[in-house]
């Protein structure tokens, strides 16, 4: 009877491991699926592939880089362009994981000779060379393309020496060429159209080509981007399949969905939630100024093309009404305490080696006081009328339209409080809320062919360049009707740009860029209310690889240094730990098990052969 009631134990013993096992392979597998969900849009995604979800707010208004600009938007091409010099994302000083892998300026600062990475593709199979540079950069200033052409200032013409040479001839030192953010776009695609398609009308539909490490292939307006994994890319392909960028009307149904797990990591969510996701189980959560401003613009066009009300031409009238803003009151109810006041448009603390920022130091500052805000008001001519509201030189009522956006719940508190303020020196407000659309459409207003801005003042925000100097140059008179919103020109202003861009010691022209913001300070075009944070949050049980950038106290997601966002981020499976089940201990369990029993069946064994004898 034992020999016959040892096999069915045996089995059990193999079927009970292999029961483990399988419960063990199930959990295994039910992780890796649960670090790449169904995507919470219908978004199509195959069986197996391994998805990466952002959720954002803001929506890309135009994939073209001659066209967009909002912040997904660059950080969408930052995936799929490679920049003329790569940038590494802890310093941000220029690096050889762009297109250009070396570089040498000439002696008198005219000529810079870029060598090409080797072995870089479009992903169409064509491979990148010194054309493509140079293409690039000639048809920008060829074209006068206005989105980059600012940035090229000095720059003359790029000239193909051998496939993967390139020299730029100069007419004045350009002290940023190598860390300008300016995508290399493939030749032989983009120069089939016409400089005016390319520069206003091409909506550039997926599948796109480019040479990054993701590629754009679905675009669903407000709904999601979705991108495919390069699997030839030249640095090697990412550790995901897919990245997608989820689009969402509501940030609190965002908020909901990556603590879901829907998606996987968020990108700018209300302040009030940040309690809530930061106590989340897996979650990350991250706070931080990003080369950001959050500013009260002014219609500054000096023509009687302008639209916008004549008392915003004076600056002794903007500068008047800086000092009946609270900064701090707006820090904590616009913002509910995730800002820092802010003054001019480089925050304190982004860069290091040199330092850029400026900070208008005590008795040239503007602080909150009213009372000083209406003598200047009294002093610039602007009397008060007997309804309480200021009359201009006319004699008429100022009442100023002042607009906020339709997605920016801060910046609807904040109109309310500014409002407020004015009102209590005189100067009366016409509140609305816009949507970007309206923005656009209002700020580079055309009457005919005709440039006629057609707004008094919003409330806005910017992510300026992690280079300061091309943030500069956008303010400059040459870029009004482009980038240049104010429609503000200051020659003082220019001058020092031009200064700026030529000086190739970096600490001198971390002066000059100094002064420059002292200039704008008090010429008050622009009045920058706060530094806010920006808030993110990404999910570290199932996935890991994420990276923070500039010292470690910047954006993770963010394609201000390139490519390097998502490169990197893969799931935690079994092998990677993260709180996973490690095959080695799979193996170390059954082994351990296996012994166990076969010391029992030994033992058993033996008692029945004693038995027997």
């Amino acid at each position: 009877m034992e020999r016959a009631t040892r096999a069915p134990r045996v089995i059990l013993f193999i079927a009970t491991a292999a029961a483990a096992a399988a419960l063990i392979g199930g959990i295994i597998s039910s992780q890796a699926t649960a670090a790449s969900p169904t995507p919470a849009t219908s978004a199509s995604a195959g069986a197996g592939k391994v998805v990466l979800k952002i959720g954002e707010q803001e929506p890309p208004d135009n994939l073209n880089p001659f066209i967009g600009w909002g912040d997904i938007t660059y950080e969408i091409w930052a995936n799929e362009y490679l920049l003329l010099c790569g940038r590494d994302p802890w310093t941000f000083k220029p690096d050889d994981k762009g297109v250009a892998k070396s570089w040498e300026i000439s002696p008198d600062g005219l000529t810079w000779t870029f060598k090409i990475n080797q072995g870089i593709t479009w992903q169409d199979g064509e491979p990148v060379t010194a054309e493509d540079f140079a293409w690039t950069i000639n048809y920008i200033i060829d074209n006068k393309m206005s989105a980059y052409v600012a940035y090229l200032r000095y720059v003359k013409k790029a000239v193909v020496v051998d496939p993967y040479t390139v020299q730029v001839i100069c007419t004045r030192p350009k002290a940023n060429l190598t860390e300008l953010w300016i995508p290399v776009l493939p030749k032989h695609i983009w120069s089939k159209m016409s400089p005016q398609q390319a520069g206003s009308k091409f909506q550039n539909p997926p599948p796109h080509i480019g040479d990054g490490p993701f590629q754009v292939v679905e675009w669903k307006r407000n709904n999601y981007v979705r991108l495919v994994a390069n699997k030839n890319f030249w640095l090697g392909p990412p550790k995901i399949d897919e990245l997608l960028f989820v689009q969402y009307q509501n940030a609190d149904s965002m908020v909901q969905d990556l603590k879901a797990g829907s998606i996987d990591a968020a990108y700018l969510f209300p302040e009030a939630q940040y309690e809530s996701l930061k106590n989340t189980p897996g979650v990350n959560v991250i706070k931080y100024a990003w080369f950001n401003w959050d500013y009260l613009a002014f219609n500054c066009y000096n023509s009687p093309d302008s639209l916008g009300n004549p008392v915003l031409r004076d600056p002794r009238f903007r500068a008047a009404l800086e000092y009946a803003i609270d900064r701090q009151r707006i820090v904590n109810v616009g913002f509910y305490g995730f800002a820092i006041p802010g003054y001019t448009f480089l925050p304190p603390g982004n860069w290091k080696n040199p330092d850029y920022s400026w900070q208008p130091p005590a008795g040239v500052r503007r602080d909150f006081d009213l009372a000083k805000a209406n003598q200047l008001l009294d002093e610039a001519g602007y009397k008060m009328g007997p309804n309480g509201i200021r009359l201009d030189k006319q004699g008429k009522p100022i009442v100023l339209r002042l607009w906020a956006t339709t997605s920016d719940p801060a910046r609807q508190r904040e109109i309310r409080l500014i409002a407020g303020w004015f009102r209590q020196v005189g100067v009366g407000t016409k509140l609305a809320v816009y949507d970007n659309g309206v923005y656009y459409d209002r700020i580079w207003n055309y009457d005919g062919d005709t440039f006629a801005p057609d707004f008094d003042m919003y409330l806005w925000s910017w992510d300026g360049f992690t280079d300061p100097g091309q943030t500069f140059d956008c303010f400059t008179t040459s870029q009004i009707e482009d980038w240049n919103e104010l429609a503000w020109s200051n020659k003082e202003f220019d001058r020092l740009d031009a200064l700026q861009s030529e000086t190739l010691d970096v600490n001198k022209r971390a002066d000059l860029i100094k002064k420059m913001q002292e200039v704008m300070y008090q010429d008050c075009p622009v009045i920058v209310l706060t530094h806010p944070y920006k808030l993110a949050a990404y999910r570290t049980d199932k996935w890991q690889g994420w990276q923070r950038q500039n010292y470690g106290t910047g954006a993770v997601m963010c394609g201000a240094s390139g490519p390097w966002a998502y490169y990197k981020v893969e799931p935690k499976t079994a092998t990677t730990g993260g709180g996973g089940i490690s095959w080695t201990w799979i193996v170390v369990v059954v082994a351990v098990a296996a012994a166990a029993v076969a010391f029992v069946l030994v033992r058993r064994s033996r008692r029945a052969g004693a038995e027997e004898e």
